[in-house]
């Protein structure tokens, strides 16, 4: 992937309207990335607890705005080297 995208702010989990925050359009790359439907969100969350993120499947980013920030700009950092899932899990697996 060579895309780049803008840095994750801590206010972006809390936003309603305006421009769309980057950790969704982070969130999108890793779907495309990990396929479509239920395997490419189940290997966004899996790539998401990689970069940090220790919440559960009923805890908002907005809950943890910290954590949830700090893993999307781990992933916003590295996605773009990444050219296969595997790719993306080696180097997120490296970074811990």
């Amino acid at each position: 992937m060579s895309k780049q995208f803008a840095e994750v702010q801590q206010d972006d989990f809390m936003k309603f309207g305006g421009d769309r925050p980057s950790y969704l359009e982070i969130e999108d790359a890793l779907m495309n990335l990990g396929g479509h439907g239920v395997s490419g969100n189940h290997f966004k969350n899996e790539m998401v607890k990689l970069a940090g993120w220790t919440g559960g499947a009923l805890t908002t980013y907005a809950q943890r705005p910290a954590v949830a920030q700090a893993a999307f700009n781990r992933i916003r950092e590295v996605l773009p080297k990444a050219k296969t899932p595997e790719e993306l899990k080696d180097i997120l697996k490296s970074l811990k």
